[in-house]
């Protein structure tokens, strides 16, 4: 199995700046941030891209081309796909009642 060091080394740089100007934007556009949430943020973000953007853009069945754009998108998501699942987490029922709410064309409650 190769260390994390090969692997990071191996990844192109046009792409890793990229995923950091993506990442500096998902964290400067929220309003609403502490300096330390920016900075929990942007390495949210750029990990996020990191490590999901292939494989995530092989599930959907896209083509190479659109590697840059599938961890530009990541980037500047992150923080909010893992608050997203967090608050999954906490309360999975709740979750699915809202859900189906909403499915069903009702404001969730």
């Amino acid at each position: 199995m190769k260390s994390f060091l090969d692997w990071a080394l191996e990844l192109p740089l046009p792409k890793i700046a990229v995923i950091g100007a993506f990442a500096i934007v998902g964290a400067v556009l929220p309003t609403d941030l502490k300096p330390k949430q920016r900075v929990a943020t942007f390495f949210i973000g750029f990990l996020a891209a990191l490590v999901f953007g292939d494989p995530l853009r092989s599930v959907m069945g896209l083509p190479e081309t659109w590697a840059y754009g599938m961890a530009g998108v990541l980037a500047m998501t992150g923080r909010n796909i893992a608050v997203f699942v967090i608050r999954i987490s906490r309360d999975p029922a709740a979750f699915a009642r809202t859900a189906l709410e909403i499915w069903r064309g009702g404001k969730p409650g």
